[in-house]
């Protein structure tokens, strides 16, 4: 791994990402499709990316979850090479609706699940309903915390086809052992407890001794945040070694002295172990390559996500303060 590459990428990439999302647009957001990019190891297409923004604004109105900060994140994630934008962008409606026709609400969560949705046409019902089993049992084990922040991994962990109950307990039972651990409460605990069950639904202790471990590593040496929970998960149920979250750690001290990093330290922890997790997968066997690149793909999302909700947050505050 040439951190020295990996910077200059990220700096590159990030530079043409700003300049083509405008100044309007988070700079988490930015980030956020930077990384995606970057750790991917695509090159970055400002003209089909513009495309794709195009071909999502013309199938929305202003009041569309898919508009504002989140639009050009999204046109990232539908912009892939060897397809056609438009058979793409109706795919993820037509997902989208099959979801929303089994309760699922109408968000910018519910498209992110429908992204990680099965592009069989025949199997989008199915899957629907068996994610939304598992999101109502999951609500019945944690009702305040489950919300449409969840629906990613409802489909994503839907698709192992176990039992929605006994599933959900499962997470619960991870969610109260990490907190007990030192893991604070919250969302994004619930999606460390959720990713727990991503190899195997059943509770291994052994996990939760690991995960710990792994957030006491990173601890001493970079900026760990709440919203890195779901990414030290994935590195658990994987059996990263050590030696591999060292290299995550001095890729991501390299970073984090980048000029794109000044404000958002937090963000090269998730480049880091992104680029980690991708370079993992490469030799895996194509379905666990495939359920990787889905879950690197919901981290990655719901860090814009957040990100998008916060900035509103403040700008609304900011208004509200200027008309007083």
């Amino acid at each position: 791994m040439d951190t020295n590459v990996i910077r200059q990428e990220v700096e590159t990439t990030y530079e043409k990402v700003k300049s083509l999302a405008g100044w309007a647009v988070d700079k988490t957001v930015v980030l956020t499709i930077t990384s995606y990019y970057v750790t991917s190891e695509r090159e970055f297409d400002a003209v089909s990316l513009n495309r794709a923004m195009d071909a999502l604004k013309s199938r929305t109105g202003w009041l569309s979850p898919l508009r504002g900060n989140l639009l050009p994140m999204m046109a990232a994630f539908l912009n892939q090479p060897g397809t056609t934008i438009d058979k793409e962008v109706d795919r993820l409606f037509a997902k989208q609706q099959v979801l929303k026709g089994v309760g699922f609400r109408n968000t910018i969560h519910s498209y992110l699940a429908a992204l990680l949705m099965t592009n069989e046409p025949d199997l989008y019902e199915s899957e629907a309903r068996q994610a939304k089993k598992l999101y109502d049992a999951m609500k019945k084990q944690h009702f305040f915390l489950t919300s449409d922040d969840d629906y990613a991994y409802a489909v994503l962990l839907g698709k192992r086809g176990a039992n929605p109950v006994e599933h959900a307990k499962s997470m619960r039972t991870y969610y109260d052992a990490l907190r007990s651990e030192g893991f604070r409460s919250g969302n994004e605990l619930q999606w460390l407890s959720q990713v727990m069950t991503y190899v195997h639904i059943e509770f291994d202790p052994k996990l939760v001794s690991r995960a710990t471990e792994v957030l006491a590593y990173f601890k001493r040496d970079t900026k760990v945040r709440p919203v890195h929970y779901p990414m030290i998960g994935f590195l658990t149920v994987f059996g990263v070694a050590d030696a591999e979250l060292q290299n995550i750690v001095e890729l991501t001290l390299f970073l984090e002295a980048s000029r794109p990093f000044k404000w958002n330290r937090e963000m090269a922890l998730s480049i880091g172990i992104g680029y980690s997790m991708h370079t993992l997968t490469e030799n895996l066997g194509e379905a666990t390559v495939s359920l990787a690149t889905s879950v690197e793909l919901i981290l990655q999302a719901q860090q814009a996500v957040m990100a998008a909700t916060i900035a509103a947050m403040v700008a609304s505050s900011a208004a509200s303060s200027a008309n007083t």
